[in-house]
């Protein structure tokens, strides 16, 4: 995204959420990256769900519904 990360994205959009008292919107992140550090600030910033590339789309059926999601 040319003016802020997906990441940056997601905690303004928390602290908008938490300011406004507004019910949390479900967050999933997808990225080609997979390392534990990436993870670890993935959910520090709020995203519910990440998601790795390439993606089969019974492996998105599957995540969300073992996250209750759908």
């Amino acid at each position: 995204m040319p003016v802020m990360d997906g990441l940056e994205s997601t905690r303004r959009m928390r602290a908008h959420e938490r300011a406004s008292q507004l019910r949390p919107a479900v967050v999933i992140a997808l990225t080609g990256l997979g390392g534990d550090d990436v993870r670890r600030d993935a959910f520090a910033s709020g995203v519910d769900l990440l998601l790795t590339r390439p993606l089969v789309l019974r492996g998105l059926v599957g995540a969300l519904e073992a996250t209750g999601l759908r």
